[in-house]
């Protein structure tokens, strides 16, 4: 590896973590008032923040560095139970189960 790329290496990690501490510094005010926003949602309501701060950062970008630091919002199930097995009526058993039929309407 040359030299040169060697520090251009350095210099660029230095810098994107800078830019990972102050995206994080940024959803971390948001958060306090709506600690459940989507990303998606963060993005749109963070957009000038992150103009001010002169960050430039996609949608990818955010999602890879709140994931990295463990920040994404977990998604809530969204079907119903419906069913429920353990109601105070009977069950009946099946009695059509073993029988043989023979005759029309026996059933």
């Amino acid at each position: 590896m040359k030299l040169e790329a060697y520090y251009k290496y350095v210099y660029s990690s230095d810098k994107r973590k800078l830019v990972q501490k102050q995206i994080i510094n940024i959803v971390k005010k948001r958060r306090k008032s709506l600690p459940i926003e989507d990303v998606r949602k963060l993005m749109t309501s963070l957009k000038q923040d992150f103009v001010n701060s002169h960050v430039k950062v996609g949608r990818g970008t955010l999602f890879n560095v709140l994931r990295e630091h463990q920040m994404l919002t977990l998604r809530k199930n969204s079907n119903s139970r419906t069913t429920n097995s353990h109601h105070r009526f009977y069950k009946y058993n099946n009695f059509i189960k073993d029988l043989k039929i023979t005759r029309p309407n026996q059933v």
